[in-house]
């Protein structure tokens, strides 16, 4: 009788988490909507003659005209006491999408990632913190768009995918992601820093002194190039295959941005430029040497490919061009909290599996959260 108490309180608990946890993430898309500035013309995007690079991110087209011929989702989201004006409407529901797929792939990472999970519930919190300074707290260049969320779960999807080793997975992430927003190549990146880092475990792999790519379990040996060939190339396909198809837009925002970017650096917007994932990724940059699994802590060697390429071709005061790495980044502070509490505990003589119990049912009912969704 106690042990069905117990279970029936634990699942109480689970369902008031998903409710407030979704409670929040409505909230935000809310005001992620309401205060930014949608930055495109929406009759001339749905009618593909939008500017180009905006124009070539297509897959919202599709689903934001079967929103708009839905007569019942729209007077759902439309009608007196709605949340969103008509014009928007499909823009609120992508972002609610992105922002709900994105906490459950963030949740599900995390899972696999943690050797102790004992926070959690700390997950959600410091995704939601990263995306809400990342796409909305901005004092200059506040501007949404409506595959940014999207992206965002692609993204997600991508690395979970990556870590579990889903190859067939990841094509169809980088198919369709692709079709939505083209960050989708810094997952063949990542792809490739995690074939070479399968030797990588919780710990460095070689001996104190030796080389710093042996000491990370990075190796060259380990790289499957022809399947990262392979996603470069249905990366690429998609990529021509739509530059060609509107290579008739207006191409006056297609530009090479290294002076663009290089003319607005300032000293007034130095607080603007460091807030990159909520000033977070800044900090898991610092304390990256003690992330553990070395090999989900090596995916961030991907900045070194990540930042010439939006200085090439984004603008850095728009930081949402680094908001792909939010749930990378949510997952590397908790992680490095719990190494932290880890090390803690063992300092007080006791060992860290007694005193952190990844089966606990409180602490871990965020992380059955994925798997009740």
């Amino acid at each position: 009788m106690k042990t069905l108490r117990a279970w029936c309180r634990s699942r109480l608990r689970l369902l008031l988490v998903c409710v407030l946890y979704s409670c929040a993430c409505l909230q935000f898309v809310r005001f992620y909507v309401r205060s930014s500035d949608f930055y495109l013309n929406m009759h001339a995007y749905l009618a593909g003659t939008e500017r180009l690079p905006f124009q070539e991110r297509i897959l919202p087209v599709f689903l934001m005209r079967q929103i708009f011929h839905s007569n019942a989702i729209m007077h759902l989201l439309v009608h007196q006491q709605g949340i969103a004006d008509r014009e928007h409407a499909p823009f609120y529901l992508l972002s609610l999408a992105g922002t709900f797929a994105t906490a459950i792939l963030t949740q599900m990472l995390y899972a696999k990632v943690s050797k102790w999970q004992t926070l959690p519930m700390l997950v959600f919190p410091l995704l939601l913190f990263c995306m809400l300074w990342t796409y909305v707290l901005h004092v200059e260049a506040n501007f949404s768009y409506p595959y940014d969320l999207l992206s965002l779960a692609f993204f997600t999807g991508g690395l979970y995918c990556i870590h579990q080793s889903k190859y067939a997975v990841l094509l169809a992430v980088m198919l369709v992601g692709t079709l939505n927003r083209e960050p989708t190549l810094f997952l063949v990146g990542i792809y490739l820093i995690d074939s070479a880092s399968r030797n990588a475990q919780q710990g460095p792999v070689s001996s104190e002194g030796s080389h710093w790519f042996s000491s990370r379990g990075l190796s060259l040996r380990n790289i499957a190039w022809a399947r990262t060939g392979l996603l470069f190339a249905v990366w690429l396909l998609v990529k021509v295959a739509v530059a060609y198809y509107f290579r008739h837009n207006d191409n006056s925002e297609n530009f090479v941005r290294f002076v663009y970017n290089a003319e607005r650096l300032r000293v007034r917007l130095i607080p603007a430029l460091l807030n990159i994932c909520g000033y977070l990724l800044p900090v898991v940059l610092l304390y990256w040497s003690r992330i553990r699994p070395l090999r989900f802590g090596n995916y961030i060697l991907i900045l070194v490919m990540w930042v010439p390429v939006m200085l090439y071709t984004g603008v850095l005061l728009e930081t949402r061009i680094y908001g792909e790495l939010c749930s990378w980044t949510a997952i590397a502070i908790t992680v490095l909290a719990e190494e932290r509490v880890a090390k803690a505990v063992r300092s007080h003589g006791m060992p860290a599996e007694q005193g952190l119990n990844p089966t606990d049912q409180t602490s871990s009912a965020v992380v059955t959260l994925a798997d009740a969704a």
